[in-house]
């Protein structure tokens, strides 16, 4: 009937979706924009997965501990162990509890008597010793006490004391008494503070300091809601929900 004697040719009018994700590149296929939209709709999920998949594990890890270590610790409480100096005193916590500054918000007079309670490695006691006529240094630690006496060995105002908290034993020493990081520490924060308040000399101040840095923090109305619970008033605030300290004195 007039036909080339030759096997018909069947042409395909549209590539399949399965040829076209052989291409490297589908803009290489201008014959059907559809299919090349749908493989790079396909493609893209795919490449958000491969990019953003590993920095949100790591992020929901990083959370999941953060839960996990605060709750551990509010239900058992406990002083940070020997040995975490390197995070006690890291270069980003003195940016925002700076120790010349936290020693400053004290307002400690050159003739004061200062306790500082649970001087860990030493990180604000040089800066409270220098301001002040002699500062007593308290750790649950002996170890924290010995490397911190070490560290301030040029400075013959300073009495070290190695003791829980709930037991100090003094009773009218110190015009200022010094708490950075420490109360939500203590398993039995109001025994804490009582015993704080026996060795406060008449007229003296109790500051303390929390940061959402540690995983023990607990917000300032908790810390205001002890000190009520002892006896003590509010007379200064410093900081944010970050990073505070609070003044207390005894209800006059």
């Amino acid at each position: 009937s007039g036909r080339v004697g030759c096997e018909p040719v069947e042409f395909e009018s549209r590539p399949s979706l399965e040829r076209l994700r052989r291409r490297r590149d589908c803009e290489d296929v201008p014959m059907d924009v559809r299919a090349c939209a749908a493989i790079r709709a396909q493609r893209l999920p795919e490449q958000r997965v491969r990019g953003v998949t590993p920095l949100a594990i790591l992020l929901l890890a990083f959370v999941v501990f953060q839960i996990v270590i605060r709750v551990w610790l509010r239900l058992r409480p406990q002083a940070i162990p020997f040995g975490w100096s390197w995070l006690l005193e890291n270069p980003w916590r003195k940016s925002y509890r700076d120790p010349e500054r936290v020693a400053e918000q004290c307002g400690i007079r050159p003739t004061d008597t200062v306790l500082e309670i649970g001087c860990g490695s030493g990180l604000f006691t040089r800066s409270l010793a220098t301001r002040c006529a002699k500062l007593i240094a308290h750790d649950i630690e002996p170890r924290y006490v010995a490397q911190t006496k070490a560290k301030l060995s040029d400075l013959g105002s300073i009495e070290y004391l190695v003791g829980d908290v709930r037991d100090l034993g003094l009773d009218s020493v110190a015009d200022v008494i010094v708490l950075i990081s420490v109360l939500p520490e203590v398993p039995e924060p109001l025994l804490a503070l009582e015993a704080c308040k026996r060795a406060l000399k008449p007229g003296g101040r109790i500051v303390i300091g929390e940061e959402l840095f540690e995983p023990e923090y607990v917000t300032s109305r908790q810390i205001d809601a002890y000190a009520r619970a002892v006896g003590l008033e509010v007379v200064g605030r410093e900081g944010n929900a970050w990073a505070y300290l609070h003044t207390f004195a005894l209800k006059s």
